[in-house]
């Protein structure tokens, strides 16, 4: 089953940010229809605006029976849009909160818990159909409107279904935020590559093609990280002697990553009180 088969679904967005906006990129990419979406942001950015002479709908007011509604204003703004989600409520919608921290009992308080209410965290390489979303659902979302979700997810990247709610805090944490860690890990190996001599185009050519090279690594060996890490690193060379430093128990990478990561963690469970 593809992408594809879900054109005539109607969809509606309220906030389009970067990570809605990535997730409509994709979708438009995989043929879904614009005339078939709705996004309700009261202030487009220029990309939206030009879709919008494709045939996107943006900020009209018809009355429309939608099959989906994904929410993507910030965790903050939600209540500003309590009487948006009310007006959609029992009319077979299937809600689709992409909100960092907000549970699903939140979205109930405000639509109702006998309504078909999703939870998911994608994250940003959705826009080139490489991003991975967690998804969590109510019990009121029925096999049909999980499988239709799933097809509309799937055509930007993989998904990982969750039984426990509670685990959404890391997955914020872990895939979420997670691009950022790696772009900021090419901005400071091209960084010391110039402090090292090489030109700035030298060396981000250098950096973006080794990262993705090995995020090809990972996902395609059967081999995991740690073996794969070992396997490039030869007792007494160039790279043992990097990672003797990253690995350090005092302050390399392993301390800095998992304090970072637990602090993304610990305000995605305070945002779940904003």
């Amino acid at each position: 089953m593809t992408a594809e088969k879900q054109i005539n679904k109607l969809i509606k967005i309220i906030g389009c940010g970067k990570m809605a906006s990535a997730i409509l990129d994709a979708w438009l990419k995989k043929s879904v229809s614009p005339q078939n979406i709705y996004v309700d942001d009261p202030k487009p950015s220029e990309w939206l605006l030009e879709k919008k002479k494709q045939g996107l709908n943006i900020n009209t007011n018809e009355d429309i029976l939608f099959d989906y509604c994904f929410i993507g204003v910030k965790p903050q703004s939600l209540d500003e849009i309590k009487v948006k989600l009310k007006l959609l409520s029992k009319k077979n919608v299937t809600f689709v909160s992409m909100l960092a921290g907000i549970k699903i009992n939140r979205i109930e308080s405000i639509i109702g818990k006998d309504e078909a209410i999703v939870r998911i965290m994608p994250n940003l390489p959705a826009e080139i159909l490489k991003g991975v979303t967690a998804i969590k659902e109510n019990e009121m979302v029925n096999p049909k409107q999980s499988e239709n979700l799933a097809i509309l997810l799937e055509a930007f990247g993989e998904t990982v279904k969750f039984s426990e709610e509670g685990k959404f805090d890391a997955v914020t944490a872990i895939s979420g935020s997670g691009p950022a860690y790696i772009f900021l890990i090419a901005e400071l190996m091209t960084e010391v590559g110039v402090n090292l001599g090489l030109s700035h185009d030298e060396a981000f050519k250098l950096v973006k093609h080794t990262i993705d090279g090995a995020g090809s690594l990972i996902v395609n060996s059967a081999l995991g990280p740690q073996k794969l890490r070992e396997n490039v690193t030869s007792p007494g060379g160039t790279t043992h002697e990097a990672l003797v430093i990253m690995m350090n128990k005092e302050n390399g990478l392993s301390k800095i990553f998992s304090s970072a990561i637990k602090a993304a963690a610990k305000r995605s469970k305070e945002l779940s009180k904003v």
